[in-house]
């Protein structure tokens, strides 16, 4: 499932705080992005190597990669140039 609005949504926050557990992340998106969450969202992060993604207790831990933190400031500079 490609979601690449939910999926920059979710590296931004990853990007500011660098490490967070699933729960925290999903806390910080707005209710209607929670509708669109699926698991197949982290599966494409990281299957494109974007996040790290490691279970310690019952809870998956998210971390984005060098990678991800460069796919994302590619995004965030291509949204940026199509408004100016």
């Amino acid at each position: 499932m490609y979601d690449p609005l939910l999926q920059t949504l979710m590296l931004q926050k990853l990007a500011r705080w660098r490490r967070l557990t699933l729960g925290d992340l999903l806390s910080m998106l707005a209710p209607e992005q929670c509708l669109r969450f699926r698991p197949q969202v982290l599966q494409d992060l990281e299957s494109a190597h974007l996040i790290a993604v490691q279970v310690v207790g019952d809870e998956a831990v998210l971390t984005i990669t060098e990678a991800g933190e460069r796919w994302l400031e590619s995004a965030l500079n291509e949204v940026r140039g199509n408004h100016e």
